[in-house]
């Protein structure tokens, strides 16, 4: 009895750890969109690196958003890449919005949209 007992509670129990977690609300980035490539490569940002950002979005390479305070963002779009919207902002500061996630210490800017 004891031990069909302990077993409901160990089950019930590991039922509720494997709950989802709530979905978070949407939020605003500010950053400069870099190209992911040449960033963590080398450092490519900025003015200087405009062109080469833009050329490389364009081309399909991964597209971040770097905040003032060097926080690194990948940007995906509604389930897809964004980099016709963004290859254009290329090394310049605009403010995103979308779902924020991180694991692993990588962060992510999902469903995104460029806020005017």
């Amino acid at each position: 009895m004891c031990y069909t007992a302990a077993l409901s509670l160990l089950l019930g129990g590991v039922g509720l750890l494997t709950l989802p977690a709530r979905a978070a609300d949407d939020q605003s980035v500010t950053g400069e969109v870099v190209d992911l490539m040449c960033y963590l490569d080398h450092g490519g940002k900025g003015a200087k690196h405009s062109g080469c950002a833009e050329k490389c979005i364009k081309s399909g390479g991964p597209v971040g958003l770097l905040t003032k305070d060097d926080q690194l963002y990948l940007v995906i779009g509604q389930h897809k890449p964004m980099n016709e919207e963004l290859a254009t902002h290329a090394a310049k500061t605009i403010t995103l919005k979308g779902k924020v996630v991180e694991r692993n210490g990588m962060k992510m800017i999902e469903n995104a949209s460029i806020q005017e």
